[in-house]
């Protein structure tokens, strides 16, 4: 294969403290030079005038339904539409059948995922058994079957003394738990954000204080243990709170923000129903202000998706559907319609909507180029303990060109995911993916959609 030269982009790698005018040389499936004029004969010349230059965005929360959920996304396809969104790289959860709790399954994803010569699969390795809270993992033999990450996410570890010993093996091995926090009993199977919107439908309603008490509990352990924990889908100020307190006190924690949570407010429920309902669920408006400032001041270290693929019956859209529409907004449901949505599956696929919607923080200048970069790819490579997040010279050629001011529309029908679960539909949004190149190889080309 020819030498690839990606020419007149804007390369950003905070790793690095590069922003500027730069060409890129890829050879050999690795960065052979990162200098302001290259001149060789017998190259590929790729046009990135008007374009970023990133190390290749990695999504450290996906939830790729493989093995157990076909009809809702398959490794192939999840990993095709993590590539069109501009994704080298994604952590796929635990929480497919049979659980990612064994070598076995471990291996099965990542044979899958090379054979779709499409973005990475970083397997995620469940903490328990079955997710079932009780029976850790052996944790060192899904390190060396691939694990990158413990997460029983979708569901809270309850038992703290399960959670300590989790902390303890993984500390021990050098890698994190990232965890899904809710107290069970506080949430109450709450449907949406315990609000006026949840008030307005007639729905159970979903407390911060779920979120909250549970992230107090944990950074506690954490403090204790002396081990690295990954708080998901951070959604509420006194979590945030705590983990900038948690920090004060040497606390090895990190934290995510989905687009949907710092994007939308409860009221997307309104129009779109099922279709923005999640765990932890949309919150108010002064929430979602607190996550801009959380992004901005750093207290959130990555952007994650949480793409939750999920089929139309799951979502009870053949018996809500009618119900809710992007043009209107929903009235109070019945009693039975109500209960039908509580048991609405929860979470929005991500995967193609997310550079996108994350683009519009640099466009409001709440941040720079370079923090979102290092949110993408930089921060998340660190958490998974990846060899990624850079262009310097001898790393792996996997790279993201962006184009940040390339308008379009949200299409679902477009989708490369199997599933068409956004509250995004419709929307136009400024920037995306025209390019994404996995060990040197191009594996989207957006250029040509």
């Amino acid at each position: 294969m020819k030498p690839i030269l990606l020419r007149g982009g804007r390369v950003i790698d905070p790793a690095n403290a590069l922003d500027g005018q730069y060409e890129v040389l890829i050879r050999d499936g690795e960065i052979a030079a990162v200098e302001t004029n290259i001149n060789l004969q017998d190259v590929t010349v790729i046009d990135a005038r008007g374009c970023w230059i990133v190390p290749g965005l990695i999504d450290p929360h996906v939830h790729l339904r493989d093995p157990g959920f076909p009809e809702k996304e398959t490794i192939q396809t999840g990993l095709r539409a993590a590539a069109a969104g501009g994704f080298t790289a994604v952590a796929a959860m635990a929480n497919t059948s049979p659980v990612n709790d064994n070598p076995a399954t471990t291996r099965y994803m990542l044979e899958r995922a090379r054979e779709v010569h499409s973005a990475r699969l970083v397997p995620v390795s469940a903490v328990t058994h079955r997710l079932g809270g009780t029976e850790p993992v052996d944790f060192a033999a899904m390190v060396e079957a691939g694990a990158r990450l413990f997460s029983d996410d979708g569901i809270p570890i309850d038992d703290a003394m399960i959670l300590s010993r989790a902390l303890d093996e993984t500390k021990r091995l050098g890698y994190a738990v990232a965890l899904h926090e809710e107290d069970r009993v506080l949430s109450c199977n709450g449907a949406l954000n315990a609000g006026a919107v949840s008030k307005r439908l007639g729905v159970s309603g979903y407390a911060d204080s779920a979120e909250s008490q549970r992230v107090r509990r944990d950074l506690a352990l954490a403090i204790g243990a002396g081990g690295a924990v990954h708080v998901c889908h951070v959604s509420t100020p006194e979590s945030l709170d705590l983990i900038r307190a948690a920090r004060r006190h040497g606390a090895q924690v990190t934290c995510e923000v989905t687009p949907h949570h710092f994007s939308l407010d409860e009221n997307a429920a309104l129009s779109w129903g099922p279709n923005a309902k999640m765990n932890p669920p949309l919150r108010n408006r002064d929430d979602v202000e607190a996550l801009h400032a959380a992004i901005r001041d750093g207290t959130i270290d990555m952007i994650a998706t949480d793409h939750a693929p999920h089929d139309p019956k799951s979502k009870r859209m053949d018996e809500l559907g009618a119900l809710f529409g992007p043009q209107h907004q929903a009235a109070r449901l019945d009693q039975g319609d109500a209960e039908i949505f509580a048991h609405a599956a929860n979470g929005v696929v991500g995967l193609e909507t997310s550079l996108g919607l994350a683009l519009e923080l640099v466009h409001r200048s709440l941040i720079q180029p370079a923090r979102l970069v290092e949110m993408m790819s930089l921060n998340p490579a660190a958490l998974l303990r990846l060899e990624a997040g850079t262009l310097v010279e001898g790393a792996v050629a996997d790279i993201t060109v962006i184009d940040p001011n390339l308008e379009w529309t949200v299409a679902p029908g477009k989708f490369l995911s199997k599933s068409r679960n956004t509250p995004f539909a419709g929307m136009r949004l400024k920037g995306r993916a025209v390019l994404t190149m996995v060990g040197g190889e191009i594996v989207y080309d957006g250029r040509k959609a």
